[in-house]
């Protein structure tokens, strides 16, 4: 999972997603989850942790998730996962059973999140995945959590480490996300940003996808590629900024996705 040597990928992660400020920074850090076991009691918080080793977190004895561990992981995996507070394509929702898995590299790192729409209940809530897992090693970090209709709030939480069963994870009574949904660009602004249309290759497929380019404060630029029919809107995005790149690339789209924590 995200250790000492991922460090910069989350640095990355984190300024892409702002792209335009650090409010998504911001909110990774703080508490994109802020619903999520803030207020555990070290007795609850030490039963939800026996269910979390796997691993390894710097200062957390023989690896174990600890509450405040479990919910910076939820964090910043859901605002990393949804595009927390940073700008996104309209029109480019997941339908429930769709997932989408992209590849993140910057520098010799390379992980990999899927973010899946699980399930809408007959009342509106829906159950939604963010996985996060590392190409080099088996360490491996799911969460699905069950949003009200509105998406003001999380309800429900159930977490799993690799090797370990699935657990619930406490989430407060009447506490909403701090978390702002994607703000979607204009038509005109993307038309704008549009550079051309290209031939991209990822290991999800071949796309044809308009090529979007906007420039960031200070130096460095951010570039999507956007095709049509595909769940989220996005194939590829790079930011860069000075010497140093992240990229984001599409590498799965699934259109079966189920619970995987027997959370309903």
């Amino acid at each position: 999972m995200v250790q000492t040597r991922t460090g910069k990928l989350m640095v990355y992660g984190a300024v892409a997603l702002s792209l335009a400020g650090c409010s998504v920074a911001r909110s990774a850090i703080s508490g994109g989850m802020g619903g999520v076991n803030r207020g555990a009691s070290d007795a609850a918080g030490n039963a939800v942790a026996g269910r979390f080793r796997g691993p390894t977190v710097p200062g957390a004895p023989g690896g174990a998730m600890g509450p405040q561990m479990m919910t910076y992981y939820a964090n910043w995996m859901f605002t990393l996962g949804f595009n927390s507070g940073g700008y996104w394509v309209p029109n480019s929702d997941l339908q429930p059973g769709q997932s989408v898995t992209f590849e993140f590299t910057a520098h010799d790192s390379r992980q990999r999140m899927e973010r899946a729409f699980l399930t809408r209940l007959a009342d509106g809530k829906e159950w939604w995945r963010v996985k996060w897992y590392s190409m080099t090693g088996p360490d491996t970090v799911a969460f699905e959590a069950l949003f009200s209709a509105d998406h003001a709030q999380v309800l429900r939480m159930r977490g799993k480490t690799n090797g370990q069963p699935a657990g619930e994870v406490p989430v407060e009574q009447n506490t909403g996300f701090t978390w702002r949904e994607p703000t979607y660009l204009t038509t005109e602004s993307l038309n704008g940003a549009t550079v051309g249309t290209e031939a991209i290759s990822t290991p999800a497929g071949n796309f044809s996808a308009k090529h979007i380019r906007y420039s960031m404060m200070g130096g460095g630029t951010y570039e999507w590629w956007v095709a049509d029919g595909v769940p989220g809107g996005v194939v590829k995005y790079v930011v860069g900024y000075q010497s140093d790149a992240y990229t984001q690339t599409l590498v799965a789209i699934a259109r079966d996705a189920h619970t995987e924590l027997s959370s309903y």
